[in-house]
């Protein structure tokens, strides 16, 4: 029985991921804890990967997010990194400089 809702998740994660280039500067394993924590609710099901196509947009624009969700889901395991529909989220998360280093989503 799902006692937190989907969305209640979502939406603590938008802070932590707004200001996580900031909060890196002062606990430079920010990151690499969001990840894991962020991987363990897709894991569970508690919520969906792409969630990351509605994070704060300064994370998506500024914070190299399809980067931080390559890793997301390297942390996954399976087969969710040669998922057709993970790696479209990847690829819209993509800005014009990630696309300038690797041609696609794969690639990341």
């Amino acid at each position: 029985e799902k006692k937190i809702e989907s969305a209640s998740f979502v939406a603590g994660l938008n802070d932590p991921l707004e200001f996580l280039s900031d909060i890196a500067i002062d606990a430079p394993l920010a990151s690499a804890h969001l990840v894991t924590a962020i991987a363990a609710f897709v894991r569970a099901g508690a919520i969906q990967f792409d969630f990351f196509l509605n994070s704060p947009e300064y994370f998506r624009t500024d914070c190299c997010a399809a980067a931080f969700a390559c890793k997301v889901l390297r942390k996954i395991d399976g087969d969710s990194s040669t998922d057709e529909s993970n790696l479209a989220v990847i690829a819209k998360l993509m800005t014009d400089g990630d696309r300038e280093q690797h041609s696609t989503a794969k690639e990341l």
